[in-house]
């Protein structure tokens, strides 16, 4: 082979296997959807990872999710309650991914992991006529009055069973507003934004513990600006603290 052949193989050969190297280090927004695998619906906040650049993010509250990488790429996807699950970003198309719930076996018991969704409709269900429940307004009583005067009056006089049975219904909705926010608001999430260990974590969740007026409305980009905004924070207070005074005379 003469020596002008072997250069053009050479340059042929390099050129070949740098646009090769481009071709996988090219970076695309991959889009897909995380279900349920039994029920087929989207999961929300679902923790997407990709293992190679670190970089990750959240599913959406349809299961929906938006992450950069390149073809080949392996993609981590966990979820409080569910098996970690890994799947490789093809090179093209978008990517469905299912998660199973994850099973625990006590004492031969078989236990998966509640779902906060299917949670709140069985109990809906279960006291639905307490969630139902309104508190009777003035023609309400005046259509069910009775004819006789002394009778209609206990009727405007509020019964302790009426007061019973409100009192019932706001406990109720106030029980699963608070399963709403430890749903979305969990030491895991947390813990991955802040990389803190309980005692600290504990510390810094009771500390910026968020309402569930704000978590009703705020998106998923929306929680974790706050989680990151409440650590800086948290950082810089634990900073001012006075140290331990024995271990300063030590």
């Amino acid at each position: 082979m003469s020596m002008s052949r072997l250069f053009f193989f050479i340059v042929v050969c390099s050129i070949s296997l740098l646009a090769g190297t481009q071709v996988a280090d090219a970076q695309i927004k991959v889009s897909g959807m995380v279900a349920d695998l039994e029920g087929k619906t989207g999961l929300p906040a679902v923790t997407i990872q990709n293992l190679r650049t670190k970089l990750g993010t959240l599913s959406s509250e349809n299961g929906r999710f938006f992450v950069e990488g390149a073809p080949g790429d392996t993609l981590e996807f966990t979820m409080l309650g569910y098996a970690r699950q890994h799947e490789v970003i093809p090179v093209a198309g978008s990517m469905v991914v299912y998660m199973s719930r994850r099973i625990y076996d006590l004492n031969q018991t078989t236990i998966r992991a509640r779902n906060y969704h299917d949670d709140s409709l069985a109990t809906r269900d279960e006291y639905r006529k307490y969630y139902n429940y309104h508190k009777p307004g003035a023609m309400d009583i005046l259509k069910t009055l009775p004819s006789n005067p002394i009778t209609a009056l206990s009727y405007l006089v509020p019964s302790k069973a009426r007061k019973q049975k409100e009192h019932f219904q706001h406990t109720l909705v106030t029980f699963e507003e608070e399963k709403f926010v430890d749903y979305r608001y969990n030491p895991e999430l947390v813990a991955r934004m802040t990389k803190l260990e309980s005692p600290a974590l504990d510390s810094f969740m009771i500390k910026y513990h968020p309402t569930y007026q704000f978590l009703k409305t705020a998106t998923d980009y929306d929680l974790l600006l706050y989680i990151k905004q409440s650590y800086e924070e948290f950082k810089q207070q634990e900073a001012l603290k006075p140290k331990d005074s024995t271990a300063a005379i030590q």
